[in-house]
């Protein structure tokens, strides 16, 4: 049976070769006056404000002035972005315990590439990026990361477009995650991800359909008693959404989104001798907003439902709520405020899901033409569904961020997250700073 990696892999091939041609012709076209300019990212937000989405994973500098964004590697038809940076952090409560509370100095290393096209249509690109997490006093804590993603855009006209998009991530699961196996070095974990997309515009009606393939899989963890089959998390999430977008008044559009989720584990039981299959629907509705250079994105308002197989596994159902908007009030000034309620897998015996509501608010603010200031907020409140543990989780860091050329930055930072728990003991406190350096061509 073809597995989601090979199934995955396979689309991307077909993709590229689909949309070679047309990339081939845009490369006779290709703009040579980019060469200095923003990343195309930035490009994207002068002109169009980009999906909050985009807009909370932009970096605080790419918000800078042109005389502050690297030049990049000319590569005819593309650029490439090579970046290096160090961070210096200090963690007040490493385990995120409440009590025995442990502190460390972290030193990070993050070396990044990042490839874009220079279409005048369509559009291809590239990341990849390591990162090595070194704790000076608790080695055991320490690990390796790693991102890849390679993503594309064919624009079959000015209005309609076809999206491809393959990652990868390695990560380990942080000492805070409510499923996290106590073990001694950080669960590690591997995530292959295939996002595709079609839209479709006919008059006011612009119509879309996406597909989301994941394959998840966990290494098993040591322990002081054992090991923990971590192994048995392991599984396949798919999501197919249509999406039917009315604009009835320019910049306003009447919304209707509607989901099927399925989530295959690859063993049949897990560790309590549970079988976590389930599959789910989302059905919402409300109001899309996209005001160039203004304000854009969603507030949906609709019902959820996920059915598990197992019967000893509750299944949760009832209000999902999605906002999320990318508001630019000045031209020196965004601000991305976020809401959703939606179910979260969690493997806690007994335990069928979370269900979480997550509310954040981030602001960035360019004091200078080199400085950007970037406070932010969150508040996530989670329910055990089949059981009785309840955590409100709030968190606020202030980031500050100096360019001194289009090469070399420097940004320092501060955090606290607070976790209340309805369970004695499960809460914590946790400070930290860090201060990084940057250097990018």
């Amino acid at each position: 049976m073809v597995s989601i990696r090979e199934f995955a892999i396979g689309v991307s091939i077909a993709c590229s070769m689909t949309c070679m041609p047309a990339f081939a012709q845009s490369n006779l076209q290709a703009d040579q006056t980019a060469v200095g300019q923003k990343s195309q990212s930035v490009r994207k937000q002068e002109k169009q404000l980009l999906p909050p989405k985009e807009a909370l994973e932009q970096e605080d500098s790419d918000l800078a002035p042109d005389a502050y964004q690297p030049q990049g590697v000319d590569l005819g038809s593309f650029l490439l972005f090579p970046k290096m940076g160090i961070g210096f952090d200090y963690n007040s409560n490493i385990y995120a315990t409440n009590t025995d509370k442990v502190s460390d100095d972290i030193t990070t290393y993050r070396p990044e590439m990042t490839l874009k096209s220079r279409f005048e249509r369509h559009e291809l690109g590239a990341t990849a990026n390591a990162e090595r997490v070194n704790y000076h006093h608790h080695a055991r804590e320490s690990v390796t990361n790693a991102f890849a993603q390679v993503s594309g855009r064919y624009d079959v006209t000015e209005r309609d477009n076809l999206n491809a998009k393959l990652s990868y991530v390695q990560d380990h699961e942080d000492r805070s995650s409510p499923d996290d196996a106590g073990g001694l070095h950080p669960t590690e974990y591997h995530y292959l991800t295939f996002d595709g997309s079609g839209s479709v515009s006919t008059g006011r009606l612009t119509s879309t359909l996406g597909l989301s393939v994941s394959q998840r899989t966990w290494e098993d963890t040591k322990t002081n008693t054992g090991i923990t089959p971590s192994h048995l998390r392991d599984r396949n999430d798919s999501e197919i959404k249509l999406r039917e977008a009315y604009e009835f008044i320019p910049g306003y559009a009447a919304v209707v989104e509607t989901s099927y989720l399925q989530r295959l584990y690859a063993n049949d039981y897990d560790q309590s001798g549970v079988s976590r299959d389930s599959d789910g629907i989302r059905l919402s509705g409300g109001l899309g907003v996209d005001i160039s250079q203004v304000i854009r994105g969603d507030f949906l308002v609709g019902y959820f439902s996920q059915d598990y197989s197992d019967n000893h596994l509750s299944d949760p159902s009832g209000l999902f709520v999605k906002a999320q908007f990318n508001w630019t009030p000045t031209r020196l000034t965004t601000v991305i405020p976020t809401i959703e309620r939606s179910v979260e897998e969690t493997t806690a015996t007994n335990v069928s899901s979370l269900i979480t509501t997550a509310v954040s608010l981030t602001v960035r603010h360019e004091f200078k033409r080199n400085i950007i200031l970037s406070p932010s907020i969150s508040y996530t409140h989670d329910d055990q569904e089949g059981g009785d543990l309840t955590t409100e989780t709030s968190t606020g860091t202030l980031r500050g961020t100096y360019l001194f050329d289009r090469n070399f930055f420097a940004s320092l930072e501060f955090g606290q997250t607070r976790k209340l728990s309805s369970e004695s003991g499960r809460g914590y406190n946790q400070t930290v700073g860090m201060l990084r350096l940057g250097a990018q061509y």
